[in-house]
């Protein structure tokens, strides 16, 4: 299947920078004249281990029936862009269209972000529009470590 949000995208190429749209390159900009340091895609999060499998598994192959026994591969999760502001661990993911994929990988994204080692020190943020992004920064500037998270309280 193909992903409609590289296929409706606009690449393009900013600081040596291969951006998979416009978007991207925009927030990058924004991000960099915002005092801030983003790495594209910089960072690969697995959120499932691929495994050696042990039981016989037959599929189709032409007209025949195969033995397919090869190590299922890592599903993995690459944010546009992460950065660290003040101890802070920020990533921005940049949505156009979505394909069919990414609201499952997305979920699993944000239970990995659940560990310990992120749970404390991260700020995740999904960005559609350059408005909503200026809001993002605004927030981020103005985040303080320490405090407790309010939204997670009000449940």
């Amino acid at each position: 299947m193909e992903n409609k949000r590289i296929k409706g995208a606009t690449p393009l190429v900013v600081n040596n920078i291969k951006f998979k749209s416009k978007i991207e390159a925009s927030v990058y900009n924004h991000l960099l004249q915002s005092g801030f340091n983003p790495v594209y895609e910089g960072m690969k999060f697995t959120l499932w281990e691929g495994f050696k499998p042990t039981v016989p598994f037959y599929t189709k192959k032409g007209k025949d029936n195969v033995l397919n026994n090869k190590k299922t591969i890592d599903i993995t999760y690459t944010p546009d862009f992460t950065f660290i502001y003040n101890g802070i661990l920020v990533i921005i993911e940049v949505k156009g269209l979505q394909n069919d994929v990414f609201p499952y990988k997305f979920k699993m994204f944000r239970k990995v972000l659940e560990e310990k080692e992120y749970k404390d020190s991260t700020l995740l943020f999904e960005i559609f529009s350059i408005k909503q992004l200026k809001e993002c920064i605004s927030i981020i500037k103005s985040y303080d470590p320490n405090r407790k998270n309010e939204e997670a309280s009000s449940d």
